[in-house]
């Protein structure tokens, strides 16, 4: 039943419903609103209809043209009067129907925004439930549907539909799941360049969330990934900031992750930066530095690691010792 009702709820949080009201269950794979697609498909239908209509009336018309060719001029223009006459009458009744129609559809995106909220507004309570965190998060449906919406900039719910990604990913079980979904990730980076604060917000705490799991940092720790990190670590809101460090704290715990890190552009600097400015609050300046120590440790095992050439003493590297400036001879 949870199950069920949850894919009922992501469903009208994406806008796929009709004008009766009816979920559309068939419909969550498809980009462009079904409903859309079923006035496209009424309106297809009445003009086919009008279309044969006009030709029955104009196969009539050509046979009574036949059957009185003795009739004069005059009767020819009483009947072309007739039917212009009879056009303007068509045309007027044809307006208010266009009319009426138009409030409808006004009508129904109105109630839809609104069904579209309150939707989003029950999933993310159960998303902040831990009992059924597991159940929400294994629905492929629901995560299919809130992806989807994430990408609607201009519409107010793609910011809750952020904000249940990021209650999905409290649960430490989710995040394996979360972080092998491409299209999540392509979503976060998206939407963690957006003009809005929370938007933002939301995002690097879920990055910081699905960053927490050992399997998942080698996914995450891509240039466009780091790239969003740092310069969210930059700004001025401090919920951001503390996120977007906290992240790049836990990327730096996975030795596979060292190489992106200090070759995609400005994230050593911004440690540097937020480590030694005063403006930086004790938990930016504390992470920061944590991750810059450990950067320098795993790079210094790495040295460590190196080939001792035949002959030379095997000390252990690195040496600690300044060797002075070395001339070529």
């Amino acid at each position: 039943k949870v199950e069920n009702m949850v894919k009922m709820l992501s469903l009208v949080v994406r806008g796929l419903c009709d004008k009766n009201g009816i979920v559309l269950k068939d419909s969550f794979s498809s980009n462009t609103p079904r409903h859309a697609k079923e006035d496209e498909n009424v309106q297809s239908d009445e003009q086919k209809q009008h279309l044969e209509d006009d030709a029955s009336k104009g196969s009539m018309d050509s046979s009574l043209d036949n059957s009185s060719s003795d009739s004069d001029y005059d009767s020819n223009d009483d009947e072309s009067m007739s039917s212009h006459e009879s056009n303007a009458n068509n045309n007027a009744n044809v307006a208010p129907q266009n009319d009426e129609s138009q409030v409808k559809d006004k009508k129904f995106q109105e109630y839809l925004s609104m069904a579209r909220l309150h939707a989003c507004a029950a999933l993310l309570h159960l998303s902040k439930q831990c009992c059924v965190s597991d159940i929400l998060c294994s629905n492929n449906d629901l995560l299919q549907n809130l992806i989807a919406v994430t990408y609607e900039i201009d519409n107010p719910v793609h910011t809750r539909c952020i904000e249940i990604l990021c209650q999905l990913t409290r649960f430490p079980t989710n995040n394996i799941k979360l972080s092998k979904r491409e299209e999540l990730v392509k979503a976060l980076i998206k939407c963690g360049k957006s003009k809005n604060g929370e938007d933002r917000m939301w995002c690097m705490r879920t990055v910081q969330n699905l960053s927490s799991d050992a399997s998942s940092k080698i996914v995450l720790a891509t240039s466009s990934m780091l790239e969003m990190l740092s310069i969210s670590a930059m700004r001025t809101e401090v919920e951001e900031q503390l996120s977007a460090v906290g992240a790049i704290l836990n990327l730096s715990t996975e030795p596979g992750a060292i190489v992106p890190l200090t070759n995609t552009k400005n994230v050593v600097a911004t440690l540097v930066h937020l480590a030694h400015t005063p403006n930086s609050s004790p938990d930016v300046c504390h992470m920061a530095c944590e991750a810059l120590a450990t950067i320098g440790l795993w790079l210094q095992t790495l040295a460590a690691a190196g080939t001792v050439p035949e002959g030379m003493d095997a000390t252990p590297l690195p040496t600690h010792v300044s060797t002075g400036w070395l001339r070529y001879q």
